[in-house]
């Protein structure tokens, strides 16, 4: 999968910044996530998510979707930057998804990722050759 755009640039987008080091919430970002990262193995995620104030984190949350649907997971502080790994190999074979594409990790709400997850995308395309998909809610 190639991604439409990578992490920092998602990150910017959302920001509405041209250098993430201009934002305020960012940095707020980065500094409660290094908090996090800090407390090791007896860190609770349910429990922390709670100290992060609910406007920043509705924003984390759409930058961890946007950049799982671009093929990035894991977010984790480097280096006092949030950085995410990215998922190399053919992740369609191994979840057998033989027509998968980017609305696979899609979380947004849209009418395509609708028949995805219902399964009514799959039997209109077996069902009806000239079936014409709805576009991708990016598009």
């Amino acid at each position: 999968m190639i991604p439409e755009e990578f992490p920092r640039r998602i990150m910017r987008r959302i920001f509405k910044v041209d250098e993430l080091s201009e934002s305020s919430d960012y940095t707020a970002l980065v500094n409660l996530l290094t908090t996090y990262q800090r407390q090791g193995e007896n860190r609770r995620w349910d429990d922390f998510r709670y100290k992060i104030p609910p406007a920043l984190l509705v924003i984390f949350g759409n930058i961890c979707k946007e950049c799982l649907r671009n093929g990035f997971t894991g977010p984790r502080i480097e280096n006092g930057n949030l950085v995410f790994y990215q998922m190399y190999g053919d992740v369609w074979e191994i979840n057998d998804v033989r027509n998968g594409d980017l609305c696979t990790f899609c979380e947004r709400d849209c009418i395509r990722r609708e028949m995805i997850d219902s399964g009514s995308l799959k039997f209109a395309r077996s069902r009806n050759p000239e079936f014409s998909e709805p576009k991708t809610c990016w598009e």
